[in-house]
């Protein structure tokens, strides 16, 4: 079958770039009336991270086109008409938007970027294995991300009518499939909650995949949603730690009630998500924060 036009130019200009690979990854996760298998997760991965790359890039370069060089010190206007640079990495383009744009992006937006871009860094340079509810709940929540940094802080800046007419159309049809991957990870929720709701008292969030069905207390703690397991109460109770009490997160207080060193102070469980307690990840004791936040 003929191509429409058989030799097109590329015209692939930032946002419309950025906006291309968004709707790539979100085809790769919704296409078809069966789950994503393991190659549209992949691809899904790395269409989702280049999306984000591309799209918070292209907002620095608003700020100062120098801002997208690794050092903008040595920022070069020939070198940056051409594409011939080293640019700067996610980690700093975010940094950069925070503190010199004045853009705001929340930590946990932010957690949920890092985790995808290690996906992608793994399936990019050596392979990777991870389970498809971890996939689809981070793309959901990038996806989620840039579908509202689109509208705040490139959509307004458009003046090619082409190119707001085509982005117009991308975002609507983007939120409707992001409605569709909301709805794969409710559902799934939904099967679990007979089960997760007496445990309410001691079910965390999963560092891997933000929902909350960690139920700590367990031998060999996994996430009920997406499977993730650790083997052993400390490494859930780490894990935990680092990524949803604080990255500097370093030592496990001991337990007035099982004498293990397990316990996460900052915890937060399901019953009362706004509340951080003293938690044990090996016997499931809450103790007061008195009692072990000095030792």
């Amino acid at each position: 079958m003929s191509r429409p036009n058989p030799r097109p130019d590329l015209d692939f200009r930032p946002v419309r770039n950025g906006i291309d690979y968004l709707f790539s990854a979100v085809e790769h996760l919704t296409a078809g009336d069966d789950p994503p298998d393991d190659r549209d997760l992949k691809y899904a991965v790395l269409h989702m991270q280049a999306a984000a790359e591309v799209l918070l890039k292209a907002r620095l370069v608003r700020e100062h086109w120098a801002l997208a060089f690794q050092d903008p010190g040595t920022a070069d206007q020939d070198a940056f008409l051409t594409g011939k640079f080293k640019s700067c990495t996610l980690e700093a383009a975010i940094d950069r938007l925070i503190r010199i744009a004045n853009v705001t992006i929340t930590p946990k937006d932010r957690a949920a970027i890092k985790a995808l871009s290690e996906d992608r860094n793994a399936l990019t340079h050596y392979g990777h294995t991870a389970n498809a509810y971890q996939i689809e709940t981070r793309a959901a929540r990038v996806l989620s991300f840039l579908l509202t940094f689109i509208h705040h802080h490139l959509y307004p800046q458009l003046t090619s009518e082409e190119d707001l007419e085509l982005v117009e159309d991308r975002l609507s049809r983007l939120r409707e499939r992001l409605s569709d991957i909301n709805a794969l990870v409710t559902n799934r929720m939904n099967d679990l909650s007979g089960e997760l709701a007496p445990l309410a008292d001691r079910t965390v969030q999963c560092p891997a995949c933000t929902q909350w069905a960690v139920v700590v207390g367990e031998p060999s703690p996994e996430c009920r949603f997406c499977l993730e397991w650790w083997g052993v109460p400390h490494g859930a109770a780490m894990h935990y730690g680092s990524t949803a009490v604080s990255e500097d997160f370093a030592d496990l207080a001991p337990c007035p009630n099982c004498a293990k060193d397990l316990v996460v102070l900052g915890a937060r469980v399901a019953h009362n998500k706004s509340t951080s307690i003293a938690l044990c990840f090996g016997c499931a004791a809450t103790p007061p924060l008195g009692d072990v936040a000095g030792r």
